[in-house]
């Protein structure tokens, strides 16, 4: 059961919801929050309980250590060992599930052993929740965290809507939400604006994202089996698989959100048009917004700042100074952030890329070089996003380096199979990737369509209302039929293996 399932749609969100109002009714905001906390674990158990005692272990280890941070902090004791000793715990609990048969393969490359690997279930959503506590103990060692109810402290670690695929929430903008509610629970306005934003992103899914997927998992498929594949066919695997995940990423995080609003919790942004970006560096402050925060603030800002403390101290020259202190943390940066995405070389490489880009970029601004024109900023800004995307869903650096020579003319085959099979879609695929393309490149996104009734924890940027015009959401007849009618051609859409993307992750 995923967002874009018609239990989901039919079965579990009413249910919940309904459960919520009744809570809300009697017991008021707290009564309905518990609701949540108990929805969500009905929500994840789905997969297995064994899974569920994964992330309930995981949600009292962190909350108690938590416990001890606070009161350590309050008091001025030191707890920094504390902090260090759970965080490694989190990623020892984090690796074994996610890279023990990695590791086993990296042994078998290296001694030439033949380990085979462990039947390991990796758990949905593993590389989130642990991420999110993460950020919690770290808040809570700085000071920035409050002692919480348990229950209240459960509902955030495993709040459904974000717990499988995000956004990484802070606990200071989730707990904050808890405090002193007096509105209501069954606000008209706002419930239409989430219903309203769960539909789009439904659209987005199960309409836009699985009617291109096809043409890219053939062409991808058709490399891994071994077959060759042309020019035009690597474009069309690569640009299908970029809208692919384009929209159901961006889907899952409107739906994600939308349900926030719907129960009165609203999440940060996670999706801001990143095919707009004109350079790499913006690129990451519109994709995957939570998880560029997540690293920037606890990963890449203590690292650079203590390499600037490094680099002032031993009189580094200003480039020797900007390696040290700005390219080296974004590569680690971004080898980290490529890393937690999976377990492969693949994933290693697609860091490393990005870092690379991000490092000359930025250094290409510190050092005042001139700024390309927009247009060229754009192009080079998507051609490395392509190109990350091709080493991203590829099986392993070989079709990866096969789709990428393609591509770029280096090694073209013409295969007797493969390109058949991609050849007899193709003016079908080059019309979805052109509409798509447009549509990522032109359109407002959701949030500037509902600007005026903001659905984030993030402020609004002052220009966002003007973007979208006279397609700006209200509350008027013409939005309730035109939401109503992307709802239903959604969820007439919505198939029996339709699952996100970042679920694996």
């Amino acid at each position: 059961m995923v967002f874009s399932s018609h239990e989901f749609v039919l079965i579990f969100l009413p249910l919940v919801f309904l459960a919520f109002a009744i809570a809300n009714r009697f017991g008021g905001w707290q009564a309905s929050f518990s609701v949540l906390g108990a929805a969500s674990l009905v929500f994840y158990a789905q997969w297995s309980i064994a899974l569920l005692a994964v992330l309930l272990t995981s949600a009292v280890a962190n909350y108690i250590v938590g416990t001890f941070l606070i009161k350590a902090t309050k008091e001025g004791r030191p707890a920094g060992w504390l902090l260090v000793s759970a965080v490694i715990a989190n990623l020892v609990a984090l690796g074994y599930f996610k890279y023990t048969n990695f590791f086993i393969d990296i042994t078998n490359q290296v001694s030439g052993s033949g380990f085979s690997h462990l039947d390991i279930v990796l758990p949905v959503g593993i590389s989130f929740y642990t991420f999110i506590q993460i950020g919690f103990l770290v808040e809570a060692h700085s000071g920035q965290a409050e002692q919480q109810p348990f229950i209240k402290y459960l509902t955030f670690a495993t709040f459904f809507p974000c717990v499988t695929a995000g956004p990484l929430v802070l606990q200071r903008e989730f707990f904050d939400q808890m405090k002193d509610r007096k509105d209501s629970a069954l606000e008209a306005r706002r419930l239409a604006v989430g219903v309203t934003l769960f539909a789009m992103g439904l659209f987005k899914k199960v309409v836009l994202a699985d009617s291109i997927a096809p043409f890219a998992n053939d062409i991808f498929a058709g490399v891994a089996a071994g077959g060759g594949v042309d020019m035009v066919s690597a474009w069309v695997g690569a640009l299908a698989y970029s809208l692919q995940l384009y929209f159901d990423f961006s889907g899952y995080s409107d739906m994600a959100i939308g349900i926030g609003v719907i129960f009165g919790i609203r999440l940060p942004l996670n999706f801001n048009s990143p095919f707009k970006a004109t350079s790499i560096s913006e690129f990451w402050q519109r994709w995957h917004m939570t998880m560029t925060r997540f690293f920037t603030k606890f990963v890449y800002s203590p690292m650079a700042m203590r390499g600037m403390r490094s680099a002032v101290s031993k009189g580094h020259s200003p480039l020797r100074r900007y390696l040290v202190a700005g390219a080296w943390p974004i590569v680690v940066t971004m080898l980290v952030a490529g890393v937690w995405h999976g377990s492969g070389w693949t994933f290693v490489l697609f860091g490393l890329l990005h870092g690379v880009a991000i490092a000359v970029n930025n250094g290409w601004k510190h050092f005042s070089l001139p700024k390309p024109p927009a247009v060229l900023g754009w192009l080079m800004t998507i051609s490395v996003v392509i190109c990350g995307l091709v080493i991203f869903r590829a099986p392993d650096v070989a079709s990866a380096m096969t789709m990428l020579t393609a591509m770029w003319g280096i090694s073209a085959e013409v295969p007797a199979n493969g390109h058949l099979a991609v050849a007899l879609g193709l003016r079908e695929a080059l019309g979805l990737i052109f509409l798509l393309g447009a549509i990522t490149l032109l359109a407002p996104n959701t949030q500037e369509i509902l600007a005026k009734e903001w659905v984030s924890s993030d402020p609004v940027p002052k220009t966002m209302s003007r973007i979208a015009g006279y397609i700006s959401w209200r509350p008027a007849m013409g939005w309730s039929f035109a939401a109503a009618g992307t709802f239903l051609l959604a969820f007439t859409s919505i198939s029996a293996d339709s699952s996100f993307l970042y679920y694996q992750f």
